[in-house]
């Protein structure tokens, strides 16, 4: 019983019991600021994924690339010696190749391998290497300022060293290709298939064609890379194919090997 003084119990329905609390009142942000959110938090994402992605962009979905991610495959590769750089096809001056180099006698005489001919007056358009399905036509090539050999200007084209020797001439005439680019491989990508024997063919301009053969396939560290070797004067026509090889610098984004094939003339 509730006394006269008692404080009067409170009034509790059934309703009370039944129904939820009532929600808190939330402010809601206006539309701009959401949006400014928003675009914050994308961009946080995306900030965030390519800090751990390689910086080189992959090759061709990777199935086919041997190593790398590439812009300039040919970034690095060392020039010619000074002094080397002769126009027309004639021989190179300056010290012998080193013992590194492969060179052959110069008593070769008459036709095959070995043979003198006489100094190619036309320069070469096109270079075909049947055995790794090579079929490209050549851009004059110069040199870069700090010495270093000019990068051809498309991935599916090679280029010859237009300041050395001609293909045919005495001496070793350079042609250097991409091995890959940024949306697969490049015109130098089976380049290190070849095997000694294998045959290649350069036409020149007046539309002869001289033939060379495989003599070696070797890679060499670009900080180490033997110039006289590979540029130096040799007794009989020789030729150098050149692209870059071995792993993949991301800081440097080239690679850092070269891979040289001599051939020998063939005719």
């Amino acid at each position: 019983m509730v006394g006269r003084h008692s404080p009067a119990a409170p009034s509790l329905r059934l309703d009370d019991l039944l129904q939820p609390p009532a929600a808190p009142v939330r402010r809601r942000w206006p539309l701009p600021v959401a949006v400014a959110v928003v675009v914050l938090l994308v961009f946080a994402a995306v900030a965030a994924y390519t800090s751990r992605a390689p910086a080189g962009p992959k090759l061709l979905a990777e199935p086919v690339s041997r190593s790398g991610r590439t812009v300039n495959p040919l970034a690095g590769s060392v020039g010619p010696p000074s002094g080397t750089s002769q126009p027309r096809g004639e021989s190179p001056a300056g010290p012998a190749a080193s013992p590194a180099a492969h060179s052959v006698s110069a008593a070769g005489t008459g036709t095959g391998v070995g043979a003198v001919p006489p100094e190619a007056k036309s320069p070469p358009v096109r270079l075909r290497i049947p055995s790794i399905g090579v079929d490209t036509t050549l851009q004059a090539l110069g040199l870069l300022s700090n010495g270093t050999l000019q990068s051809p200007t498309e991935w599916q084209r090679a280029g010859w060293y237009s300041r050395g020797v001609r293909p045919g001439s005495t001496g070793p005439a350079v042609i250097a290709g991409h091995v890959d680019s940024v949306s697969g491989p490049a015109v130098f990508f089976r380049l290190h298939e070849l095997v000694v024997g294998a045959k290649v063919e350069v036409t020149r301009g007046d539309g002869s064609i001289v033939r060379f053969v495989v003599s070696s396939v070797r890679s060499y560290p670009k900080n180490a890379f033997p110039t006289q070797a590979v540029y130096g004067p040799t007794a009989l026509p020789e030729l150098r194919l050149i692209t870059c090889t071995g792993d993949f610098d991301y800081k440097a984004r080239s690679y850092l090997d070269n891979l040289v094939v001599t051939a020998d003339l063939q005719n």
